[in-house]
């Protein structure tokens, strides 16, 4: 089967990066001149568009409440950074499809406190209440929420 085909067949299952392209086909024994002749022919055809998967990772990256910055790490383990990567959030901005990272923090901090009622939270001691702001900002951290985000939130839910 030609490379081109296989990598079709690869894609058929849903978009990939240029990389994931390249590492599939260099797993099933292609060489590197059929790689590049594969991955060209279907860079062509629009088959491989890393800005368009860029967008999608990214929209799909918010919708499951995770940070610009772990949608951006993720995109980088992927092969994908750089111009592509700036112009894909500069046309979700555009469209306003980036959601506010500060209220998405919070929802996401939010579900580390709701086992608790306000009136325990008010009556935690000190070392309890830094216990669970850490608890939140690891969670955020984790989630590829700034740190300077996940400090405000874990002090606004916290008090």
């Amino acid at each position: 089967m030609k490379a081109s085909e296989k990598a079709a067949a690869y894609l058929a299952g849903g978009m990939k990066s240029e990389l994931q392209v390249r590492q599939y086909l260099a797993r099933k024994g292609y060489s590197e001149d059929e790689c590049d002749e594969a991955v060209e022919e279907l860079k062509e055809y629009h088959f491989i568009d890393d800005y368009a998967y860029a967008v999608e990772y990214f929209r799909s990256g918010f919708a499951r409440k995770r940070g610009e910055r772990r949608i951006r790490r993720e995109l980088e383990e992927k092969g994908i950074t750089g111009e592509p990567v700036e112009a894909a959030l500069r046309e979700l901005e555009a469209e306003g499809d980036v959601p506010d990272e500060y209220e998405q923090a919070m929802e996401v901090a939010s579900s580390v406190t709701r086992d608790y009622t306000p009136e325990e939270m008010e009556a935690m001691d000190f070392a309890t209440k830094q216990k669970l702001r850490g608890r939140i900002v690891r969670r955020l951290g984790g989630r590829g929420f700034s740190g300077d985000v996940s400090y405000r939130v874990a002090k606004e839910l916290v008090k």
